[in-house]
């Protein structure tokens, strides 16, 4: 965890699904490494939970007590317009656990 100071877990939610993703967003205090975001991961396949609270389980083990719930809207999807992850007002929901 202290290799990379500027994490951001978000835990993505899908409005027609019952299950969670978790993104970790990570960007470098230096300029020599770029932002870079990765799923979590078990076996090579993308983790999925069935709760926040196996979500919060699962980081509370990484030493993490801080993430960001990000909605994505099936009407975004229709539409084709991009996830709104960067607007924190519009998409985005601070947790603390």
């Amino acid at each position: 965890m202290a290799e990379y100071p500027e994490l951001e877990v978000r835990i993505i939610s899908h409005a027609a699904s019952h299950f969670y993703l978790v993104e970790l967003m990570i960007g470098a205090a230096d300029d020599i490494r770029a932002e870079r975001s990765e799923l979590l991961t078990r076996r090579g396949k993308p983790m999925l939970f069935r709760s926040l609270e196996d979500v919060y389980s699962e980081l509370r083990r990484a030493g993490l007590h801080r993430a960001w719930l990000v909605s994505q809207v099936v009407n975004d999807e229709v539409i084709g317009r991009p996830p709104q992850y960067h607007q924190p007002l519009d998409s985005r929901m601070s947790l603390r656990f």
